[in-house]
């Protein structure tokens, strides 16, 4: 029924509605390619910014063939799209169950959902949340590097994507997508042995994500270090070892191959996304790519040293990474280089005399999980600590929160009213906040209970920007 279907809009009308679900770099990319084709496509972001650029002044892309505003639909909300024929899941592989499970909206009788992530496993998670008939696997070479809320540096040209049926059936639904791809530019091909295909991109990543992480170096000076390459060469050599020993059917096992497969039709200045996540501060796929290879070695008797040390010096520097977003126990604030991008320039002074929440203390008796779900959700984190990280008695958080612990504190936390917490992006909030026992509260989705019974409404910023010029006040700094 769904593949009939399918068949019967794609035929009978010249654009399929298309979502793609995580459209940030390579999302908007193949959005772009997908909506010049002529098709109907909804790119969804958890950035208000970068949705709110993107309504206001269209996708910015720049190519090899210049630079050109594309004219998008955008949103933060799965609902405002609604349902569609086809969803291109390109969300983190860490955020894929709560992406799919937040966007439910997009899925009606017939919808299909295929996975163009890096790495391996989402089918099977998105196959639990949709179901596995309407679930397709595929991977794309095509690059994508995020310039500024609603532009783009796009790597199409050139660039493979390869799609299939989770049984290798060669199907006429998986076809006609193939179809409606090829048709927008988008060089894409039905593979027979989607699970080889998949391993096919995986020594790619392996060749340059984990590299160019520990790094920091763009494509065109990876690519200048011989030792580098030899370190690169040896990481697929250890996954291509794996993939035989699995019985994966792989299209080539030369790690040349990957290597310079890796880098085909992509400038100099790109940046993979491994080291785009690590630039603004964000956990990386390491343990879906790298991390696959070695447990995949472990269970076939593989060895596999070079991934499993690639896998710890990204571990490492996400731990560095995270140390440092808590140095503002000395200097009592943090502003990121992101945070600044997205505050809004434009002159709207404050007139008079205004009043700003500075905390609300709240009596918690497991502050360790209220630290992470306040920093996780929300973004909240530490402006000052009383004890130690790992054992706080007293935790302040950017933006105006006090944690008193006290395990033994009986009384009803529900006394304090609720707390208002203005967000930059809400629905991104929404869909974090599912990862945590909160319950949904009768004033509407946006209010949520929290597990010692404190409610918490959580309020859209317009516009967002407002958020980060909150944040980049600190009346207590010094200097």
């Amino acid at each position: 029924m769904i593949l009939d279907l399918y068949l019967d809009l794609h035929v009978k009308e010249t654009a399929v509605k298309i979502a793609i679900l995580g459209a940030g770099a390579l999302g908007c990319a193949i959005g772009a390619a997908l909506t010049e084709g002529g098709n109907e496509v909804w790119l969804l972001n958890r950035s208000a910014a970068h949705v709110e650029a993107m309504r206001r002044d269209g996708l910015q892309v720049d190519d090899t063939n210049g630079s050109r505003r594309v004219k998008v639909h955008a949103t933060t909300s799965a609902a405002e799209a609604g349902i569609v024929d086809l969803v291109v899941v390109l969300v983190k592989s860490f955020d894929t169950d709560a992406a799919m499970r937040g966007a439910l909206e997009l899925i009606g009788p017939e919808t299909l959902v295929l996975s163009l992530q890096n790495g391996l496993g989402h089918e099977d998670v998105l196959a639990d949340v949709v179901g596995r008939e309407r679930v397709l696997a595929g991977k794309t070479y095509v690059g994508g590097v995020m310039r500024n809320p609603g532009h783009i540096e796009s790597g199409v040209a050139g660039k493979a994507t390869h799609i299939g049926e989770l049984d290798g059936r060669i199907t006429s639904r998986v076809n006609a997508i193939a179809e409606t791809f090829n048709a927008s530019g988008l060089d894409t091909t039905v593979s027979a042995n989607i699970v080889g295909t998949m391993w096919d991109k995986l020594l790619v990543n392996v060749a340059t994500g984990a590299l160019t992480g520990t790094t920091g170096l763009t494509y065109g000076q990876l690519y200048d270090e011989p030792l580098l390459k030899a370190a690169a060469l040896a990481a697929v050599a250890e996954a291509t070892a794996v993939a035989e020993a699995a019985g994966v059917a792989l299209s080539a096992v030369d790690p040349e191959r990957a290597w310079t497969l890796a880098g085909e039709g992509l400038s100099s200045a790109f940046k993979t996304s491994m080291l785009q996540s690590l630039e603004k501060g964000s956990i990386t796929e390491i343990d879906f790519i790298n991390g696959a290879v070695v447990r995949w070695g472990q269970r076939h008797g593989v060895p596999t040293p070079v991934n499993a040390t690639l896998v710890a010096c990204i571990k490492g520097i996400e731990r560095a990474m995270g140390d440092r977003q808590h140095s503002n126990i000395l200097h009592g604030t943090r502003v990121s280089t992101k945070a600044r991008t997205l505050v809004d320039k434009g002159d709207n002074p404050m007139n008079g005399s205004k009043a700003y929440l500075e905390h609300v203390a709240i009596w918690v008796k497991d502050i360790q999980w209220h630290i992470r779900f306040f920093e996780d959700v929300l973004g909240m984190t530490m402006r000052e600590v009383d004890g130690t990280i790992n054992e706080p008695r007293q935790y302040w958080t950017l933006g105006g929160l006090q944690f008193i612990h006290n395990p033994n504190h009986d009384a009803p936390e529900g006394r304090l009213g609720h707390l208002g917490i203005m967000c930059e992006d809400m629905e991104a909030a929404l869909v974090a906040a599912q990862r945590y026992d909160v319950t949904e509260m009768p004033q509407g989705r946006n209010w949520l209970r929290l597990p010692d019974g404190l409610a918490v409404e959580l309020i859209q910023a317009k516009p967002a920007s407002c958020v980060a010029r909150a944040l980049d006040i600190n009346p207590r700094a010094e200097g």
